[in-house]
């Protein structure tokens, strides 16, 4: 780690990040909702849809339906003409069917988040997180590819689903204040740590294994 201890990378990382985050946070309205369902929604528009698309259709969304009782009952088959990927329509509608057979409410717990309907470990931990504020780590592929760069590990097309790597990730992500270090994390690795880096406008670059093996020197 290029001299660098563990605890010192981790700290200068959550610290750096935390500060860029704030300044940085992208103003999605899927953020700011203490709606559950509404939340849930988002996450299964976004998969494999940039973010920008998503905002049209999750305001026009969340101005008609507060529930999932109000959408199975709408048969409303437009939600995801705009976005594409039409099979996310009817998936969306066997989540509602789901949430609505237990008492109308999204769940927190993650083994129950995870016999939902097209909700994988990433929905399940954005859920947690980001939108009932309960610890929990975020996996993507960018963040793969941003820590494996940051800590100069080895990583493979595995190693998001791996149970080591999910452990290596709780004990980088900070208890406290997980929900403001993810959200920086998803944008940082979007904005920043790219397919091809900004390694010039990273304020992590001093202690990235990645830049000081490949590129300090340049």
């Amino acid at each position: 780690m290029n001299g660098f201890s563990f605890d010192r990378k981790v700290h200068s990382l959550q610290v750096n990040l935390l500060v860029w985050g704030e300044e940085n946070f992208k103003d999605y309205p899927w953020r700011y909702t203490g709606n559950l369902w509404h939340a849930l929604v988002a996450e299964i528009m976004l998969q494999r849809t940039n973010a920008d698309q998503v905002k049209e259709s999750y305001i026009y969304f969340t101005k008609k339906y507060s529930s999932p009782l109000e959408f199975l009952h709408s048969g409303d088959k437009t939600i995801f003409k705009s976005l594409g990927l039409q099979y996310r329509q009817e998936r969306l509608y066997e989540v509602a069917r789901e949430i609505v057979a237990i008492d109308n409410a999204v769940p927190t717990d993650r083994g129950e988040l995870l016999e939902l309907t097209g909700v994988g470990q990433y929905v399940a931990s954005a859920i947690r997180s980001l939108h009932a504020n309960i610890y929990d780590t975020i996996i993507d592929n960018n963040i793969v590819r941003f820590y494996s760069r940051y800590f100069g590990i080895e990583t493979n097309d595995n190693t998001r689903r791996s149970k080591s790597f999910k452990q290596f990730t709780e004990e980088v992500t900070p208890f406290n204040s997980h929900r403001e270090y993810n959200y920086a994390l998803l944008d940082f690795t979007r904005e920043i740590c790219r397919y091809q880096p900004r390694c010039e406008e990273c304020m992590l670059r001093s202690h990235c294994d990645y830049f000081n093996n490949n590129l300090k020197n340049i």
